[in-house]
């Protein structure tokens, strides 16, 4: 069986992505974790599909590419369970530390994306930029932080019992 360096990327980022969500989330905080990662799956396909609709990025090698022109990979899978351990990081910590770490987070993914974008077929930037993706990414780490404050704010100001 002949392997593509996409497919072996495909594979071991499944399975990494697996693996933080069973051993690195701490899953007291179920409910919180879970809102998390819906609301970042909807942002992402939200905001995702427009982008590539108009043809900013390119997936030449995605998951069902018959269905879907974006990286439903990276769109449902990797980035919201990264947005999860994001918020994991920064649940108890102020202002100047969500923004750190939402800068750090970005420029971890931001420096596999851009290598992969050179180097492979998994994304092409066409009208886009590594800087592009990396303030992105900033904005919706932050939109994903400012949901969950909010969720827990309506759930506690809301509870009847």
């Amino acid at each position: 069986m002949n392997l593509s360096l996409e497919t072996i990327i495909t594979i071991v980022s499944i399975v990494i992505t697996l693996l933080l969500l069973i051993f690195a989330v701490d899953w007291r905080y179920f409910r919180d974790w879970i809102v998390v990662f819906l609301f970042k799956s909807c942002l992402d396909f939200l905001w995702g599909s427009p982008v590539q609709n108009l043809k900013l990025i390119e997936y030449p090698i995605r998951l069902l590419p018959h269905y879907y022109e974006t990286s439903i990979l990276f769109e449902l899978w990797v980035f919201p369970t990264l947005c999860v351990l994001y918020n994991q990081v920064t649940r108890e910590r102020g202002f100047w530390p969500i923004i750190g770490y939402s800068l750090l987070f970005s420029a971890g993914i931001t420096a596999i994306e851009y290598p992969l974008e050179l180097y492979t077929d998994l994304i092409r930037y066409i009208d886009w930029t590594w800087l592009t993706t990396f303030y992105t990414l900033n904005i919706t780490f932050l939109l994903s932080r400012t949901f969950i404050a909010f969720f827990r704010w309506g759930c506690d100001h809301f509870n009847t019992r």
